[in-house]
């Protein structure tokens, strides 16, 4: 039996990049996991790949654009009539403009913020009922390096990721009565690979060269180094850990030479604050952009400063 076994998870982002990963891990541990993307085909190919598996888990999925009300209200009133319940939640869908400031339109400023920062809100909002009613449950939301510090070409994901963190720290004080966890969690590939650019769709991998294919980390790779550290703050309530911004590599080898008792005692009744360092201005940094060549990969321009 998985350590999730029976539980109900709601995953946003599924289709593609760490959410893909996430689902399969989840599932891969038994639970029911309900994966939210917006793109159909991307979902189907998750579902077939994982029900190959053979896993004790389940994976349904449902095309939602996070953008629109009624998607959001769809995928709450599907977990409430199907399961009853919902034990995690894990907001995971992400957008990135990869634009300059004076290229990001507000049009596209409000779509990000509205995906990254603003769903999230919503959707903690809509399932917070069933959590108060069951006693319990645990809300995930995925950060980034990004909430750290500002990047080239991300003035409107950087602000969404550092909202998020702030809205997760209220949120765990906030949910604290109800028993309702709510920690955050960055991204990271195993020691010594990278992500898959999170653009890059499933058909595109193959045309890759094989030098570049080798130096991401692979589905399976994934699942295996971080399944047990994603189980632990999907089953956490507010009598465990709550309020904690970890990093998967962090939690996983913690996890692994230390238990899951020792961590509940390390990171239980505490909160995160954010601490803010100078550090010198670079001479120059290269950053990502949205331009692509025929097989997805996006291309670097470099932004020079004058000391």
């Amino acid at each position: 039996m998985g350590r999730l076994s029976g539980k109900v998870v709601v995953l946003t982002g599924a289709g593609r990049g760490y959410g893909k990963y996430l689902c399969m891990g989840l599932v891969s541990q038994g639970a029911k996991v309900v994966a939210a993307s917006r793109s159909l085909d991307e979902l189907k190919a998750l579902k077939e790949n994982i029900d190959l598996k053979g896993w004790e888990g389940t994976c349904s999925i449902l095309p939602t654009d996070l953008t629109k009300m009624e998607d959001i209200t769809r995928l709450r009133d599907l977990i409430e009539n199907e399961y009853g319940r919902i034990d995690t939640l894990v907001n995971c869908a992400a957008d990135n403009l990869w634009k300059l400031f004076e290229e990001t339109t507000i049009e596209e400023w409000d779509r990000s913020i509205s995906i990254n920062l603003r769903a999230p809100f919503i959707l903690s909002k809509l399932f917070l009922p069933m959590m108060k009613k069951q006693g319990k449950g645990s809300i995930m939301n995925i950060s980034s390096g990004s909430a750290t510090r500002g990047f080239v070409a991300e003035t409107a994901y950087c602000p969404s990721k550092y909202g998020l963190e702030g809205l997760t720290q209220c949120l765990a004080m906030e949910l604290y009565q109800y028993n309702v966890a709510v920690n955050s969690l960055s991204v990271a590939a195993t020691e010594g690979k990278r992500l898959k650019p999170s653009r890059l769709k499933p058909g595109d991998e193959a045309k890759l060269p094989e030098d570049v294919r080798s130096g991401y980390a692979s589905d399976d790779e994934m699942v295996e180094a971080f399944s047990e550290a994603w189980s632990f703050l999907a089953l956490q309530n507010a009598n465990g850990v709550t309020g904690q911004r970890f990093s998967p590599r962090q939690l996983a080898e913690y996890l692994r030479v230390n238990g899951w008792e020792a961590a509940l005692a390390n990171w239980r009744d505490k909160l995160t604050m954010a601490v803010y360092v100078s550090y010198d201005l670079p001479e120059k940094v290269h950053y990502d952009t949205m331009l692509k060549d025929s097989i997805g990969d996006t291309g670097m321009k470099v932004l020079y400063f004058k000391k």
